[in-house]
Order: C-alpha cells, then sequence, then structure tokens
C-alpha cells in the first residue's frame, strides 16, 4: 500500500510511457505547439487526480482534493441553473461514502467506467461519436492504474 505521495510518483512514472504515445500520436505539428503543451499538462493533471482517486473512499488528501473540486463544480451548476447536472454531481460524489476502504473503488472494472465520463459526454454533448475525449479517458485510466499498481493489486480483481 502506498502513500499520498507514493501514489503521486506512481501517477507520474505512469504518465511517462502515456506522454510519449500522446506526443507519437498528436506532436510533430499535428497541434500547435502551445496546445500540444497545454493539453499535455491537462492529462498529467488529470493523471495525477486519478492516482489518487481509488483512495476516495476513506479519509485521505486524494479524498479533500476531489471534493474541493466537487464542491465547486456543484457549485458551479446550481449557479448556472444547471440544477439536474448538480443533484447527479452530487450523488455521484456520495457513492464513494457508502464503500469501505479497497472496496469498489479499488476494483480493476472501476479503473475502466469511473472515467467513462469523459469518453461519454463529449459524445453526448456533439450527439455523434467522437473520440475527442479518448486522450483524457485514457489519462485517467493510466492514473487509475497507477494507483491499483502502488498498492500491489494491479492484477487482483
Amino acid at each position: 500500500m502506498s502513500s499520498y505521495k507514493g501514489h503521486l510518483f506512481g501517477g507520474v512514472l505512469f504518465f511517462i510511457p502515456f506522454a510519449f504515445l500522446y506526443a507519437v500520436l498528436f506532436g510533430d505539428g499535428k497541434l500547435p505547439l502551445l496546445q500540444f503543451i497545454f493539453h499535455t499538462a491537462i492529462l498529467f493533471g488529470i493523471t495525477l487526480l486519478f492516482a489518487l482517486f481509488p483512495d476516495i473512499d476513506t479519509k485521505s488528501k486524494g479524498q479533500k482534493i476531489f471534493y474541493l473540486i466537487f464542491i465547486a463544480v456543484d457549485l458551479a451548476l446550481i449557479f448556472t441553473n444547471h440544477l439536474r447536472e448538480a443533484a447527479f454531481l452530487g450523488l455521484f460524489a456520495m457513492l464513494p461514502l457508502i464503500s469501505t476502504h479497497r472496496g469498489w473503488t479499488h476494483s480493476f472494472w472501476a479503473a475502466f467506467v469511473i472515467p467513462l465520463p469523459f469518453l461519454l459526454i463529449p459524445m453526448w454533448l456533439a450527439e455523434s461519436k467522437t473520440l475527442v475525449g479518448l486522450p483524457y479517458y485514457l489519462a485517467a485510466v493510466t492514473g487509475y492504474l497507477s494507483h491499483r499498481f502502488m498498492d500491489g493489486i494491479f492484477f487482483r480483481k
């Protein structure tokens, strides 16, 4: 089992090959340089956040970070009159609290299901099949799997 800093370190280690793949696919002039750097920084942040996410089910620094983000996003949704979205975010934000530590948030399937909004929301907004969210989804999965690896449960259910 790893600490907060250990999970961040694991996220950095797992991000390196991910960033290399991203650079091969989207670097070399495929995106303007500043846009490429900005997207890479966002992907790095997502990877680190999801390296901490599985510990949201227990008092941890990761839990504090995520709930601060949830509160900020929920308030923004409320003040912009997106009440249904705010209600769903509030509901989903509570789900980890009814779990035991190393329960479903540490499961292998959760690494692929929890980040799905990165993939599905752009499709829903575009009302068509689009893969614009794929790099963000893969960054989240990378971070999530790094957490499992650092906890020594990478290949377990």
